[in-house]
């Protein structure tokens, strides 16, 4: 029975006082608000109950589009996977392919050097004795003719033994051993005594470290460098100076002399093979520099130059430090039981 019909039944009940009446009509009026609320707490619970499923099912749904697309980028993954794998494959193939024919070329290119200095020898000795015998029979210009045969013929030589040396760094690539640098300047120093002194050089050197590397191409690389800051001296006296620091995973040095300088420009061209800024102003084949950058490179390094700006030129270049490398090298080898 509803409330309302309580009510009524209460004002028709006869027997019951009116105080009675008045108490019972309170609580019934009571109890009506309370299933008031209850209706509407219902009614609420209802409404929020069918959003929470709506949400529920958007969610669902966005999860298992989600699901599809992860699955598909999944398989578009696997078959990038399957695809980088094969390429990587396939370059290290062409990487060795390469090596090969690197390394044939260059013993090709040492072997045709050798076997063409003979041939050389042969033109010059010929024209030479040309010239002698029949100086008389030239004239001027037949005699200028055999001085360019001889000329040309030496400036092949020196392009040859250029090769030859450019060659030979490569051929010592894998002899490496703890160096000295220290020692390997002091071995410089006595190769280039002759024009250290001609040219009253004076050379500042850092206390060097010891690295493991190969000796013969830090001998060169040190000694071109040095040679290059005597051969492009200014009218002071030059003065180069060597500093090293240890820097993380490598050791940074700088050559800075007081020498003529080089111009920004050719920041990538004086460390290409036979490539001379001043043409026949100094000897040399224009090799030094690019045996620099190989030995460099062989040391899993780079080089550069900066201008110094009280005149001159500063090469920086960096050498690996690769001691960490050769201590977990030791611990790998096998080792005898005393």
């Amino acid at each position: 029975m509803m409330i309302q019909e309580l009510l009524l039944s209460v004002d028709s009940l006869k027997t019951v006082s009116e105080e009675e009446r008045n108490i019972l009509e309170i609580g019934l009026r009571k109890l009506q608000k309370k299933l008031q609320r209850q209706e509407f707490k219902m009614k609420r619970i209802e409404k929020d109950k069918l959003i929470v499923v709506n949400i529920l099912n958007a969610t669902i749904a966005d999860l298992e589009r989600k699901q599809l697309v992860i699955k598909e980028a999944n398989e578009q993954l696997s078959q990038q996977k399957a695809l980088i794998e094969k390429n990587s494959l396939l370059l290290a193939n062409n990487i060795q392919k390469l090596e090969r024919s690197y390394k044939e070329l260059e013993e090709f290119s040492y072997i045709a050097s050798h076997d063409l200095k003979s041939p050389l020898r042969t033109i010059a000795s010929f024209s030479q004795l040309i010239k002698k015998r029949y100086a008389e029979l030239l004239d001027e210009r037949g005699n200028e003719f055999v001085d360019f045969i001889v000329n040309g013929v030496k400036q092949m030589n020196g392009v040859i033994d250029a090769l030859l040396e450019y060659a030979k760094v490569s051929n010592q690539i894998d002899i490496f051993a703890d160096t000295d640098l220290n020692k390997v300047v002091t071995m410089v120093k006595a190769n280039l005594k002759t024009e250290i002194a001609d040219h009253q050089v004076t050379i500042i050197s850092d206390d060097l470290p010891t690295i493991y590397g190969n000796e013969i191409g830090l001998i060169q690389l040190f000694q071109n460098l040095l040679s290059n800051g005597i051969k492009f001296r200014s009218a002071q006296d030059p003065v180069i100076k060597i500093s090293c620091k240890e820097e993380k995973g490598h050791w940074l040095f700088r050559f800075a002399d007081n020498g003529i300088g080089i111009e920004e420009q050719f920041q990538e061209k004086i460390f290409s093979p036979f490539q001379r800024l001043d043409k026949q102003k100094t000897s040399g084949m224009g090799i030094g520099l690019s045996i620099c950058r190989k030995v460099v490179k062989m040391h899993q390094g780079d080089i550069h130059f900066e201008p110094v700006g009280t005149g001159g030129t500063c090469f920086v270049f960096t050498l690996k430090d690769q001691t960490e490398t050769q201590e977990l090298k030791g611990l790998d080898e096998p080792h005898t039981l005393v």
